[in-house]
């Protein structure tokens, strides 16, 4: 092997790490890069091509956030490589040192361990101030020989913690993102193809890429990079010194779980042994968790791992001389066994003298001195599966030979490391414990990960997997937790019975029912409890959330008075039956335990499932808070919870009175599909009229977000007629606005008009003025898509008088939107222009983007009117920006096209033409009608200066598209303009 350098120098800075937004003529998207040098930004070509305008930002929204335009200064698109040319303004941080650029060897297996640092997809937040991508680190490997047919690196990460959208990769914005091995950049994230799974990326192999350019394009990339430019890059990781090998490993014993090579993932419990095993200082690591969870399958890899001479996580430690595998499921446990295992790792000379030794009698302590005398310097690593066989219930060695073993190895220096599994953590004397470690695994595999694992396990395809889609997959993988040993014996159930031979979702309906699954997973602790612990168990089972010892003891005290909770709590804990938070001081069973525990509740009793539900449901409804002190999603959480526990109690009338409590809520704060699952849930089953009353209302609110709309009609429609005849005009009042307010939004707006007036004067007969400030806004703006100007603008005057009255700032910002757009309609366009700007400052004075966007592009469309272009574009531009920020299409839309007329009238043909196919894309999205004016004035502006005559008829087909919304440009302004440009 030839002796190649490792260069040094600076690694990846978190300065330097850029968000690139492009626009298009088909909307925004965003990308990362990275900054390699003071101007110059690389990134993937495909982030930037049809780029109509480019923003690069950085450290955004902390300390020294900057951002600036850019253009692209070299790209190809084979490669799929791009350097953005930047100027950073004044003040941004200033770069010393450029980027340096090395490779992974492709000669040679060899797994390097790398990072890439973006902005995927799946990382967007919603904040009160709008939506935006939060920076991600992803941390993984690349395996040197992989994808060597392509030219590109096989990146192994973590895989992406949501799927937002199933019509684009979780990690698309991620494509740009520079990847690192060590201080060197060696590639590019460029994609993910789904069907290789969440946790694997493609990036662009720099070398490679560099080795296709024609010799004028490689010469120009090299120049933007600072690289020399024939020669080879450095190697990047770690290097073998010359003359040195890895030394071949010896592996006794047979390994603890089968199909290794199907493993999933577990990336940071694997990091977390590895680093734990090359702590010197560290003579035990110790994997807990319930029993079917993936121990011994996390141990086993580990431990093939070292046997390929690759250390197992991102921290390196030394090459293991030797390994050995012992179980006590397989060949036992003792001091023998370890004994001749180690023996046996050096040779068979040696191991002829430790025989000798050991049959020459002798206390244990001998024979351990002289083994240790033996292994002098090695390194072996002693794997230990299923120890809780030899441990009481408290994790207390109940094995003497195992209590010499580990008391051998905690007395002498440079002994094996052990590598222990456990359903329960080994309990160790105080001054013991700083040389141990604890990794618990207690979660299951990812749904993704489990629904690949169940397609493996069925090969042959006799079950049916293969049939299956990835959504029957993934339920089946929620369903049981993503249980390794579970989801095995859920195929095991499928093969066995071959006689009804049943589906996959007949197995999931009764699977932690079943006897076959209940013996192999339920813990053998469990069978030996008496009733007052399982009391506890079903509890704990039907909260499904971890909670404090005094919720548990309230509850119980409602159950049975005379149950000791505390103690039973405290035993439980003891036998790790259920964990323990110690931060938070709350107590939860393994949710595949609680799903066991809830399945052998008892039907009759003060601990039945029912009793226990309801037990529940009353305590979270003690917790629940006044409605007048909700701000946040968390504050209703116990109300939300009530339902839950009352559903499954069978109170179906209780659980839609508890939901009806909370659904607007929901809705306003964002939480529609949820309201609308849980309205779902209680349908069908409601009894009583009044319950059914507010039921309907409720839903139809849920219905009118979620949509169909026509639905929600229906619902408001029936929830009417039901109020009138029971005499409840609170709920039809809240009945009729959501009525008119359907009618509003699916375009009938003649419909709106009756419903919305009864509905305020009921409000402000009934002294409810929020309601009344709602119905009065809808009202006020159906008047306005009528084009009933002066109407539109006595309601609003109405509103205006209780936002005087009550000092309310969101009431002040409805008050100035309805205003607004009434003079919109009248066409008084200097006053719609103040009302437009004051209008947007009090909505971020209130701290809401409900209409900023809105009132902005009234503004525009005003200074359109009072012929001033250029200020409009200012204010169009700005509106758009929030129209985007609230992720509305026909909003974005809208605004884009009025601001494409903008750029028209100030003679900006060609920022026009681009705005325009910006809107189409838009309004396409949304389903609007304007879409087709909008490209018409796509064609008009591309047309112009070459054919005037078509730039007038695209334009007059652009006025004829429009439907005269006062919330778009007049048809008139647009028939004017095509006459100006045929004359």
């Amino acid at each position: 092997m030839r002796d190649e350098p490792v260069a040094d120098g600076p690694g990846l800075d978190p300065h330097r790490i850029a968000e690139i937004i492009v626009e298009t003529g088909a909307g925004r998207r965003r990308g990362s890069g990275y900054r390699v040098s003071a101007s110059a930004v690389l990134t993937a070509a495909h982030v930037v091509a049809d780029a109509t305008a480019l923003v690069v930002r950085c450290d955004a929204d902390r300390d020294g956030e900057w951002s600036a335009p850019a253009t692209v200064t070299w790209a190809d698109r084979h490669s799929d490589l791009a350097v953005l040319g930047v100027e950073p303004p004044p003040g941004a941080p200033a770069v010393v040192e450029p980027s340096r650029f090395g490779r992974v060897a492709d000669d040679r297996h060899g797994v390097v361990d790398v990072c890439a640092a973006g902005f995927p997809l799946w990382k967007r937040r919603t904040r009160r101030k709008g939506t935006f991508r939060e920076l991600h680190q992803a941390d993984g490997t690349v395996a040197a020989l992989s994808n060597l047919r392509t030219g590109t690196l096989e990146m192994t990460v973590a895989p992406a913690g949501a799927d937002p959208d199933p019509g684009a990769s979780p990690w698309a914005g991620m494509s740009g993102a520079a990847v690192w091995a060590g201080h060197l950049i060696i590639g590019v994230v460029a994609e993910h193809h789904r069907s290789e799974g969440p946790g694997r990326l493609t990036a662009v192999r720099l070398d490679h890429a560099l080795r296709g350019l024609a010799d004028g394009r490689r010469t120009e990339l090299a120049r933007l990079l600072g690289l020399g430019d024939r020669e080879p890059l450095p190697l990047a990781g770690p290097v073998e010194p010359p003359g040195e090998r890895v030394p071949d490993l010896r592996v006794v014993g047979v390994p603890v779980a089968y199909g290794i090579e199907l493993f999933k993932n577990r990336t940071s419990e694997r990091d977390a042994v590895a680093r734990h095993l090359s702590d010197p200082t560290i003579r035990m690591v110790t994997i807990t968790g319930p029993r079917g969870i993936g121990k011994s399958a996390l141990a086993a890899k580990v431990m093939d791992l070292l046997d390929r001479g690759s250390w197992p996580g991102t921290v390196q430690g030394p090459v293991p001389s030797g390994l050995v595998n012992l179980s006590t499921r397989t060949s036992g446990i003792s001091l023998e066994r370890l004994y001749f295992d180690c023996a046996r790792l050096l040779g068979p000379e040696c191991l002829a003298r430790l025989r000798d030794v050991w049959t020459a009698g002798g206390t244990a302590q001998d024979r351990l001195a002289e083994l240790h005398a033996a292994l002098g310097e090695r390194l072996v690593v002693v794997l230990m599966d299923n120890l809780e066989d030899l441990l009481d219930d408290d994790g207390s060695v109940a094995d003497e030979e195992l209590a010499v073993i580990l008391d051998w190895l905690f007395r002498v220096r440079s002994t094996p490391r052990l590598l222990v599994t456990s359903q329960v953590p080994v309990r160790l004397a105080p001054e013991l414990r700083r040389f141990a470690a604890h990794v618990e695994l207690s979660e299951g595999l990812s749904p993704a990960e489990a629904a690949a694992l169940l397609r493996e396990l069925d090969r042959d395809g006799s079950l049916g997997m293969a049939q299956l889609s990835d959504d029957e997959l993934l339920h089946a993988a929620v369903h049981v937790h993503g249980v390794p040993r579970a989801l095995e014996l859920l195929i095991g159930a499928l093969a066995d019975d071959t006689v009804l031979l049943p589906s996959l979702q007949d197995v999931l309906k009764d699977f932690t029912r079943r006897h076959d699954v209940v013996a192999d997973l339920a813990q053998d602790r469990y069978k030996r409890l008496d009733a007052r612990a399982h009391a506890v168990l079903g509890v704990l089972a039907a909260l499904r959330t971890p909670v404090g010892q005094d919720a548990v003891e309230e509850i119980l005290a409602g159950l049975d008075p005379e149950l000791p909770a505390a103690p039973v709590l405290i035993s439980l804990v003891r036998r790790h039956l259920v964990s323990v938070d110690r931060a938070h001081r709350t107590f939860a069973l393994h949710p595949l335990d609680a799903e066991i525990a809830y399945g052998r509740m008892p039907r009759n009793g003060p601990h039945r499932r029912q009793a226990v539900e309801r037990q529940i449901a009353s305590w979270y409804e003690r917790r629940s808070r006044p409605r007048g002190e909700w701000r946040t999603l968390e504050d209703i959480e116990p109300n939300r919870r009530r339902f839950h526990h009352l559903l499954r109690a069978g109170d179906h009338d209780d659980a839609a009175r508890a939901l009806c409590e909370i659904s607007e809520w929901l809705v306003w704060h964002g939480s529609v599909l949820a309201a609308v699952t849980m309205h779902l849930a209680v349908e069908e089953h409601i009894q009583d009229e009044r319950v059914r009353l507010a039921h309907t209302v409720a839903y139809g609110h849920a219905r009118l977000s979620a949509g169909p709309i026509e639905q929600a009609v229906h619902l408001f429609a029936e929830a009417v007629s039901l109020a009138e005849r029971l005499g409840d005009r609170p709920a039809l009042q809240n009945a009729l606005f959501g009525l008119g307010d359907a009618h509003r939004q699916l375009g009938d707006q003649g419909a709106t008009i009756a419903p919305l007036t009864r509905a305020a004067e009921l409000a402000r007969e009934l002294g409810d003025t929020e309601r009344e400030v709602h119905a009065l806004l809808s009202l006020s703006l159906a008047h306005s898509y009528l084009g009933d100007g002066e109407s539109a603008l006595t309601v609003a005057d109405r509103l205006t008088q209780l936002a005087d009255a009550g000092g309310d700032l969101l009431t002040i910002a409805r008050a100035g939107n309805a205003r607004t757009i009434a003079l919109l309609t009248l066409g008084r366009w200097q006053e719609t222009a103040e009302a437009g700007a004051a209008t947007a400052r009090a909505y971020r004075a209130a701290a809401s983007q409900e209409a900023i966007a809105y009132a902005l592009n009234a503004q525009g469309l005003a200074l359109l009117a009072l012929d001033a272009p250029a200020r409009a574009a200012t204010v169009l531009e700005e509106a758009r920006h929030e129209a985007s920020l609230m992720e509305n299409p026909r909003a974005e839309g809208v605004c884009l096209l009025n601001l494409a007329w903008a750029y028209w009238c100030d003679g900006r043909t060609e920022e026009s033409a681009a705005t325009a196919d910006r809107a189409s894309a838009a309004l396409d999205i949304a389903g609007a009608t304007q879409a087709d004016a909008a490209r018409a004035l796509s064609r008009a502006a591309r047309a112009l200066p070459s054919s005037p005559r078509d730039a007038a008829e695209a334009l007059t087909r652009a006025a004829a598209a429009l439907d005269g919304n006062a919330e778009v440009v007049r048809p008139s302004w647009v028939r004017e303009g095509a006459g100006r440009v045929g004359e």
